[in-house]
């Protein structure tokens, strides 16, 4: 049995085996990108690594005989070395304050005359450690952008769903993932430096179309959905949990919203940021592309059926039994009542007893605050609880432009679809074109946090477009209570609903 599991292991671990398996995993990657034509280039290449040596054999003899080559290798290993090194120095030393040129230029001068003169046992232990870090960097970075993405949750928006504290594993293979559109980006951070939250950790000097790889489906209604925010492209950095969007309409900021602009650029730091690099947002797909959605007492219901039933969906109550102190919701101190966060599943113990009779609230929040955006008209107030009917873009769907349908839609078809739009005289103008009507270019989606009434959610900013989309939410692998409590153990390795 030892001799069988000895073959076994030397047959797994041959250089045959090892190429054979690398190369089907390069191949098929190479077909899923699109970029078959890599191919001809990086199957020679894998054979040559791990069974024919000529390239590794050619160097050899280049580099006994050669000065000029010794001193080229010599160049590249401490430019290697002083990219990460000198990457991790400027990081910790001076929290990218400086010029990260300076940090590199000392430290390959330093690795350069140890690759010429000395070669000491130490610079070779630091390297040995360099080729590491290098290494799992990129299989690291790959794996996020391709396959799966780790993510914290900040806040209570999901709750009871997710908690905040709770560390989930984000599958983008289920919608495809995209092809990044800002390649040149600081590994496992997405918009800011590590220690320096007003340092971009992206170049824009490079930049792609939004494309998106084959994936195993779409987003479905009851989907928990990891996505770009869409009102994300401009950040007040003093103010980043707030949207810039929300400051141009808030009038307390100015009276016009040129005031209110100017106000805000003159006394914040504003940051803009390329699609895929505004802040990730987790909430529950609740209206797919063509969907008409209506919210009714907080209920969701898409065209004419009420939404899918979610256990630890949570809303807030007020508790109306008042003739003496209750356990839950009485302000022992003022007899006032309190805000009770309950989720479905607790409701049912509660609605329809004589000790506990709970009233749903939250429906305040209103007018300009809710899309789209605009002051409250007669009977058309719209709420936290009550509103719609919404109608969710389609691709290909074709609407009629008018003021009502502007203030709903301008925003996706201005900036998410990158059109000018004008309105002079009474009449729409795209691309400085008359157009009564129009067609849309992509999906959107409807999202809603499953806290009903602790969330800032598609009701405020409006519709998720598909080239936003990050992928799905499928594990809580780690929990960590934020107030001190300690790991959350029954949290850990559990599926999202």
């Amino acid at each position: 049995m030892r001799k069988f599991l000895s073959k076994i292991k030397d047959v797994v671990t041959s250089p045959w085996c090892v190429a054979i398996v690398v190369a089907i995993i390069v191949t098929l990657f190479a077909l899923w990108y699109g970029a078959w034509w890599s191919l001809p280039v990086a199957l020679p290449l894998i054979y040559d690594y791990y069974i024919g040596h000529h390239i590794a054999r050619w160097h050899k003899r280049m580099y006994e005989r050669h000065r000029w080559w010794q001193i080229a290798w010599a160049i590249w290993c401490a430019a290697i070395f002083a990219l990460v090194v000198g990457v991790i120095l400027h990081m910790l030393l001076f929290k990218w304050e400086g010029p990260f040129v300076l940090s590199f230029a000392v430290v390959m001068a330093i690795a350069l005359w140890c690759e010429l003169r000395s070669h000491s046992k130490v610079y070779e232990w630091i390297y040995g450690w360099v080729h590491a870090i290098l290494f799992a960097t990129v299989v690291a970075t790959l794996i996020q952008l391709y396959w799966f993405q780790m993510f914290v949750i900040p806040t209570g928006s999901m709750e009871s769903t997710l908690m905040a504290g709770d560390y989930i594993l984000v599958n983008k293979v289920s919608y495809g993932p995209r092809v990044p559109m800002t390649p040149l980006s600081f590994p496992f951070v997405h918009n800011t430096m590590p220690l320096n939250p007003t340092k971009n950790s992206f170049s824009t000097c490079w930049e792609r179309e939004y494309r998106r790889l084959k994936g195993m489906g779409r987003v479905e209604r009851g989907d928990v959905v990891v996505f770009n925010f869409p009102e994300g492209d401009t950040v007040a950095l003093e103010m980043a949990s707030m949207s810039y969007y929300e400051l141009l309409r808030d009038k307390q900021v100015g009276a016009t919203v040129e005031q209110r602009r100017k106000n805000i650029a003159e006394n914040l730091t504003l940051a803009v940021r390329p699609l895929d690099k505004k802040e990730n947002y987790i909430k529950r797909c609740v209206g797919v592309p063509g969907d008409s959605l209506m919210v009714i007492n907080g209920e969701v219901y898409h065209n004419g059926t009420k939404e899918a039933f979610v256990p630890k969906r949570q809303y807030i109550y007020y508790n109306e039994y008042t003739s003496k102190p209750l356990k839950v919701g009485i302000d022992a101190a003022t007899g006032s009542y309190i805000e009770l966060p309950i989720t479905d599943d607790q409701l049912e113990q509660y609605k329809d007893t004589t000790r506990y009779r709970l009233r749903k609230i939250g429906g305040a929040i209103s007018g300009s605050s809710l899309i789209p955006h605009t002051e409250p008209k007669g009977n058309s107030r719209w709420t936290i609880d009550d509103m719609g009917p919404i109608w969710v873009p389609q691709a290909g769907a074709t609407i009629e432009l008018d003021a009502d349908a502007m203030a709903m839609y301008g925003r996706c078809i201005e900036v998410y679809e990158g059109h000018s739009v004008e309105e002079r005289d009474g009449k729409i103008y795209i691309d400085n074109k008359e157009a009564s009507h129009y067609t849309f270019a992509q999906d959107y989606y409807f999202m809603m946090g499953d806290n009903r009434h602790g969330s800032l959610d598609s009701r405020f900013w409006g519709f998720v477009p598909e080239d936003h989309i990050v992928g799905k939410a499928s594990y809580v692998w780690f929990s960590l209570d934020p107030s001190g409590g300690g790991i959350r153990w029954s949290r850990m390795f559990t599926s999202i609903e």
